[in-house]
């Protein structure tokens, strides 16, 4: 993508593997806000990308809304068809669950997500709860160490229960 600087942290990864990539490992990284939302226009532009791992970095809501609606455009415009997506251990709180949740409804593919280990509250959770029954291609949501109480992980399950084929994990 031309005049858009990929972050510092990600200098050894090519701008080819960005826009071609089908599997991209991006954890561990000490990825930032500012390093998601530099990194997501090359991820929209990314049409064979299936899998991709960014957890274990210090980004929150900010640069998982700009991800979400990155792969969502991607979904529909690109035709991409991602079907896993590990957002464990970031900084991850309701804001951040809300534009999965989005993601959700927008990426039919999406089989496999992790946002495990984050802040998500019950607002979070309700959220991913209503995302659910409009993600047909849900298999596997990991949702356990976050802040949700019993009342959110409650929603999850109920929304769950109407889906089979879907397993809501609260553990790993």
């Amino acid at each position: 993508m031309a005049g858009t600087q990929l972050p510092p942290r990600l200098a050894d990864v090519a701008v080819r593997e960005l826009l071609e990539g089908k599997t991209l490992f991006l954890k561990s990284r000490g990825l930032d806000d500012a390093d998601v939302v530099a990194l997501a226009p090359h991820l929209a532009q990314n049409g064979a990308l299936r899998e991709l791992y960014l957890g274990f970095n210090s980004f929150g809501d900010e640069g998982a809304k700009a991800l979400c609606e990155a792969l969502g455009t991607a979904a529909e415009a690109a035709g991409q068809r991602l079907t896993l997506l590990g957002l464990r251990h970031c900084r991850l709180g309701d804001g951040a669950a809300e534009a999965v949740a989005e993601l959700l409804r927008r990426a039919p593919s999406l089989d496999d997500v992790g946002v495990d280990e984050n802040s998500i509250g019950d607002a979070g959770a309700e959220a991913l709860a209503a995302a659910l029954p409009e993600s047909k291609a849900l298999r596997e949501l990991y949702v356990g160490d976050n802040a949700m109480t019993e009342e959110g992980q409650a929603k999850l399950k109920a929304a769950a229960a109407s889906r089979p084929g879907l397993t809501v994990h609260f553990r790993r």
